[in-house]
């Protein structure tokens, strides 16, 4: 380990140790508090101990005002929870309270926490926020978001059978499903580029670009 990586470290582990006592710092106090823990150590000085901690929180490692670092940030099991199940299906937070069971306050301090130290992001769809995992591409959110929604998939589901065409009554008939909520989804299908329409005996006629769909699914279960 060189001197840079060990001043690093250094500096990393008292941070922990004084957010153990203290739990929330400001830059200055952990400045202080490092400094005067390494006054006998060449290689770190007041100055480097600043660089440090604000590479640390360039980093998003830590965030002056919170007890919190990212190397701890889940291992509150409910936070761990809620960052699992983000992982698997981007999620409002009416999505999240029903599958954890726990309330509003509860969810949106450990998505802020989440957000703070970049484990998700959020973006508005349909008037909500909603919640994805940080490392997928943004490019694809609305894929990732709308291809997660069960009316979506009975929709697509439903257009992968033998026939090909179809009248919007038709798709409401056999799924059975609301007419506004039917037309709402095919028209967000549609600005994905996965449904096409045309005009037949003045008609409007929906199709599914198989194709297209299987080249966005495939693309999208690769990241």
């Amino acid at each position: 380990m060189n001197s840079s990586d060990n001043a690093e470290y250094i500096v990393f582990e008292l941070v922990k140790e004084y957010l153990k006592k203290k739990p929330f710092f400001s830059i200055e106090d952990i400045v202080v508090f490092i400094n005067n823990r390494v006054k006998l150590n060449p290689n770190i000085n007041k100055n480097r101990i600043e660089k440090i901690i604000k590479m640390l929180i360039k980093k998003r490692v830590l965030i002056p005002g919170t007890k919190l670092m990212k190397n701890n940030i889940i291992e509150h099991p409910v936070r761990s929870e809620i960052f699992n199940l983000i992982k698997q299906t981007p999620s409002n937070i009416n999505q999240i309270m029903n599958t954890i069971d726990i309330g509003s306050n509860q969810v949106l301090w450990h998505l802020s926490c989440l957000e703070k130290f970049q484990f998700v992001r959020s973006k508005k769809f349909d008037n909500q926020r909603v919640f994805f995992n940080s490392e997928l591409n943004p490019d694809f959110d609305e894929l990732h978001f709308y291809l997660k929604q069960n009316i979506v998939k009975e929709i697509i589901n439903f257009m992968q059978g033998e026939k090909n065409e179809f009248m919007i009554t038709e798709i409401v008939n056999g799924l059975k499903k609301n007419y506004n909520t039917t037309k709402k989804y095919l028209k967000i299908l549609q600005k994905l580029k996965l449904i096409g329409i045309k005009k037949q005996n003045r008609k409007i006629i929906f199709y599914l670009d198989k194709d297209k769909y299987i080249e966005v699914r495939n693309l999208i279960n690769e990241e």
